[in-house]
Parts: structure tokens; sequence; C-alpha cells
């Protein structure tokens, strides 16, 4: 077992312990960076397919309001480009492909129903204290109503096309069913954007993609590093002392003042705390789980869809693979489709024979791009519930009653344990750019920790 000493640790090399790390360097602090995996990255990453294209198969797009990550970009000389917008986008329902090119061509009613739920819902936003949302007035009744529920009220969506949208919508940002998520818990994220319309509109979250992938950033990060990085370095143990903390892993122990775990909630309820974390703390973590998603990615000699006149952004509430957007990269080839399947309809989708789900995707992709999506040259899928480091998608959701019982531990050191990613991130929640201002946060709060 290598020992090893610092001035702090971090557990975790996604971006919100990449960007803590690097800050602590920065501030003239040693630091060990402790990572599970063999890579630097956590829910970003580049994956090979058969026919050797990379592609990034986790977070990848940047969008407006997210000034780090485009700041890191030009630091590291990473060129990012323009997400492709021309053509018309596809709205699959009822058997049948709308296109459009700014609103779904659903009929005024529905897109009014939506409007004005999404009215709503930010007036639910801007009723809540802006830190402690548990302890508003209205916080026990909001938190004993599920996401769901509300969405399906005909007084919040009078549209049934307006309500199909919006659950789709829900089910994609928690990657489960909204059912199973609390109304005052998805407020935690709409507020990182200042309200869902942030989030559920693709032009405001996916504007830019980064040459060669956000792995690409993380991997940049990484180097600068140097010997402070151990990779393959699972964490089984945190001890803490009036003194310092003394983290234990796989392969090294650290010892250390201060410790920062920026791994997803769950991940981090399975470490062994020694004292034990107050009970508020340990039952928030435990109850922050993640949904189900299974990304796929298939590879055309080229983007066909643009020459059909179509984006590659599509939505289809009815078929088992909803969302699709273009990942082709800057040169214009390979074409590349990136596509979903969410929540329960990702988990009953993993327990099929490989050949039969995709047979089932390419038949989803081919109902609104035409049979040439039948016949991809590779075709590759990353099930990120099934990923050991990371058990779930993009973000941990609160179900009913957890927010207002446990919230306050939201963020909280545990004495010398400190927090970092994207969940714990006031702004920008649930993207790389939470992660990445979370964890410079986080360094800041250890450095001016008292010792």
């Amino acid at each position: 077992m290598e020992q090893l000493r610092a001035d702090y640790c971090v557990v975790g090399a996604g971006f919100a312990g990449l960007s803590a790390a690097r800050r602590l360097l920065q501030g003239g602090k040693s630091v060990v960076l402790l990572e599970a995996r063999d890579r630097v990255g956590g829910r970003v990453w580049n994956r090979k397919a058969d026919d050797g294209t990379v592609a990034s198969v986790g977070g990848t797009w940047l969008g407006k309001g997210q000034e780090r990550m485009f700041e890191l970009c030009r630091e590291f000389g990473l060129e990012v480009y323009p997400q492709y917008e021309q053509g018309d986008n596809v709205a699959h329902l009822g058997g049948k492909n709308r296109r459009y090119r700014k609103y779904p061509n659903v009929g005024p009613f529905a897109l009014v129903s939506l409007g004005l739920a999404f009215w709503r819902l930010d007036r639910i936003l801007k009723r809540l204290p802006r830190d402690g949302a548990w302890r508003g007035d209205a916080a026990s009744a909001l938190d004993a109503q599920t996401l769901g529920a509300w969405s399906e009220s005909f007084w919040n969506v009078p549209s049934p096309t307006g309500r199909k949208l919006l659950r789709t919508t829900m089910t994609v940002l928690f990657c489960v069913d909204p059912d199973e998520v609390s109304l005052l818990g998805s407020m935690v994220l709409a507020r990182g954007g200042g309200g869902f319309e942030y989030y559920v509109d693709s032009t405001n979250t996916e504007t830019h993609l980064i040459d060669g992938g956000s792995p690409a950033l993380a991997n940049r990060l990484a180097a600068q590093l140097g010997e402070a990085l151990h990779l393959s370095s699972p964490v089984r143990r945190i001890e803490q002392t009036s003194a310092g903390v003394r983290v234990i892993g796989d392969r090294q122990t650290v010892e250390a003042r201060r410790v920062i775990v920026a791994v997803p909630p769950y991940l981090a309820s399975r470490i062994d705390y020694d004292p034990a974390l107050p009970a508020v703390q340990t039952q928030l973590l435990r109850r922050m789980l993640s949904g189900s998603v299974i990304r796929g990615i298939t590879i055309y000699d080229e983007p066909f869809w643009r020459k059909d006149g179509m984006s590659g952004m599509s939505v289809a509430p009815d078929l088992p693979v909803p969302v699709t957007i273009d990942q082709t990269p800057r040169s214009g080839s390979p074409g590349i489709l990136s596509s979903y399947m969410f929540g329960p309809g990702a988990t009953k989708a993993a327990a099929l024979e490989p050949e039969k789900r995709r047979d089932i995707w390419l038949r989803a992709l081919a109902a609104r791009f035409g049979p040439k999506a039948l016949t991809p040259r590779a075709y590759m899928e990353t099930d990120w519930a099934a990923q050991e480091w990371s058990l779930g998608g993009m973000i941990a959701h609160y179900a009913p009653g957890v927010f207002t019982m446990y919230g306050e531990a939201l963020g909280k050191p545990s004495g010398r344990i400190h927090w970092a990613g994207t969940e714990y991130a006031k702004e920008m929640h649930g993207l790389m750019e939470g992660a990445v201002r979370s964890g410079e946060s986080a360094a800041v709060q250890v450095m001016t920790a008292a010792a």
C-alpha cells in the first residue's frame, strides 16, 4: 500500500474533481487526486466504435451561460464549433412526422398549454427561498407532490399532447419517470439555469461542441496535475480526526488536512466513513439516485439527413428512442446521430438481447429519418446505469419527501469532508459547467476553512 501525504485529497476525476485539484495546485497547495476508473472525465467519455470513429458518449454539448467551460477550452487551445441547426427538426407524434423550425408543429393549443405549464413552474420556483428551498412556506406540500402528478393535471397542462410532451421532456431531464421525482426537488435543477425553460430548449444548452469531444478538455486538465493524479484507485474508507483525514483506497492511503469527495452522491454513500457521517448527510447521499439512460451512437458515411433538409434534432414521445441530435464532427463526416433511451424505457431495453435492442433502436430512428437510418456503418451503445463508477445518468433526483427531510445537508461539509459535483452546483446544476463551478468552489472552501 502506497503511503502519500498532501495538504488536500480529492476523490473522483470528473470535471468537478479535476477542477478542484487544479484550483488547489494554483493556490500553492499539494494535492492527491484519486480516481477509481482507468481514465479521467467521470460522466464524460470518448469511445471508439467498430469502424474506428471516436465519439463522445457522455456530457458533450456546451451552451449559453456556460462561461467557465468556454474559458477553459480557450485556455487549453481547444476549439469549439456550433451545433448544426440548419434544416427542419422533427416531432414524431401519432405515427406521423411533423417538421418544424422553432416550435414543434403540434397545434396552438398544445404549444400554449406547454408555455402555460412552464410559466406556472417558474412561478413556483420564484416563490421559493433562494437558499434553503426546503424551508419555504409551501415546501412540504410541494415535496409531497410528484412532478409527474403535477404534469398530468388538466389544470396545469390542459392539452393531452402538451402533457405527453412535458412528460417526455421531464423523463429526459431526470432519466426516471416524473412520478418518481418530487415537485420541490425538481426545482433544484430548474434553479440552476434560471428556470426549466433553460434546460428544455436545446438552443440554450446545446449550442456548441468541443473539437475532439469534452474528454479532450478533461485530459488536458489532468495533464496539468502530473503526479498528483492516480488512476485505477478506488477509495473505500475515509477516517477523520480533529487534525486531518486519512483516505484509504485499494492502492493508496493519503494523509491530508481535508478531503473533497467529487463523485456521484450514491457512490459517495458507499464509502465507509469513520466516524460515521451525520445521519441526515448519510440519508441524503443514499437517496440522491441517478436514473437510467442508454446513449446510442449511429455512424454513417455522411449525415444523410442534412441532404433531406433535416437538422438531426427530433423528439418522439411515442417511440422507444425519444430524442436524437446531430453529433457530426466539424469536418462534416462521418455522419453521427446521437440518440437516447431514458428512464423506464432504458431500464426495460437494457434487459433485451443486444441484437433485439439494436433492431428496436434503428427502427425508431428510421421512423423519423427514413430507411437510410437502418444501415449505419457502425453502432455503439453506452448504458450509464451499468457503469460501475457512475450507476446512472447525468443527474441525481429527489423522490417525494427527501428534500424537506434532508435538504439542509446538501453540499454542507461534514467536518473535514467536503462535497463537489454537478449535483451540488448552485448554477448550471446537472451540466459540465455546474461540475466545474462546484469543484472550484469546493477548493476555495477547503483552503479558507480553519486548518
